[in-house]
């Protein structure tokens, strides 16, 4: 009886770990296919999306006030006409989102230059900077946070 016992015991022992090692194996291949499917979407990109960089308030100023590296540097200011008028980056240009489709040729020249886009909190810039990369500029620096932003790190507007 014992030597029965321990006989079924050991085919039991045997099955357990031919169901051990194809769970485990299944387990496995399911990790890689889970990591080939959602690791690309969770790597850093560094800020880039689809051309456009995020940059905050403060590369932001450390761009516009570095002439040796960025000396055709173009500021857009993509809200209103009333909002621009109540403070805005010096030297910026005004195209309020909703007439940049429009206005384009405007900035015909400046494809290939650095551009930095922003609006008052960083939604509008993100949509301007998505139309001029699919009309193909191609140095596009969205200012996270706005002018928002740049007013609460106390740089100067005019």
């Amino acid at each position: 009886m014992f030597l029965e016992c321990k006989f079924i015991m050991d085919q039991h022992s045997e099955l357990n770990k031919k169901k051990i090692l194809i769970y485990g194996s299944v387990a496995v291949i399911a990790s890689i296919i889970l990591m080939i499917i959602f690791i690309p979407q969770l790597s850093p990109n560094n800020g880039q999306t689809d051309g456009i960089e995020d940059i905050n308030v403060s590369e932001a100023y450390e761009m516009i006030n570095d002439d040796k590296n960025y000396p055709n540097l173009i500021v857009l200011d993509v809200r209103t006409q009333s909002e621009y008028d109540s403070g805005h980056l010096n030297n910026s240009i005004l195209i309020p989102l909703d007439e940049l489709e429009n206005r384009l040729d405007e900035l015909e020249e400046y494809k290939d230059t650095e551009i930095i886009v922003h609006c008052r909190s960083g939604s509008r810039s993100q949509s301007a900077s998505e139309v001029l990369v699919a009309n193909e500029f191609s140095k596009i620096y969205n200012m996270v946070g706005g002018i928002s932003a740049w007013n609460s790190a106390g740089y100067p507007t005019v």
